[in-house]
C-alpha cells in the first residue's frame, strides 16, 4: 500500500507565516524561516515514518520545493 504524500506548504496567509498540511493551517510563525525549519523539522519525520513528504514555499501563484525526501 502506497503512503500519501505529505506536502507542507510554507506561505504568507493573513499577515503571518504559516504551514498548510491538507488544507489546515499551522502557526503563526514570526518568520519565513521559521515556519520552514518546522515544516522541514515535521516533514522529515513524516519520511521516517515511510510518507512521502515535502516542504513547498508558495509565492504567489509558484511553487518551489525546499526539501523532498521523494527520489532520495
Amino acid at each position: 500500500m502506497t503512503l500519501p504524500h505529505a506536502r507542507y506548504i510554507v506561505l504568507a496567509h493573513e499577515g503571518v507565516w504559516k504551514i498548510n498540511l491538507d488544507n489546515k493551517y499551522y502557526g503563526p510563525f514570526p518568520t519565513q524561516a521559521e515556519a520552514v525549519e518546522s515544516a522541514r523539522d515535521t516533514a522529515q519525520k513524516a519520511a521516517g515514518a515511510g510518507y512521502p513528504a515535502s516542504v513547498l514555499l508558495m509565492q504567489g501563484t509558484q511553487f518551489e520545493t525546499l526539501w523532498t525526501s521523494v527520489g532520495e
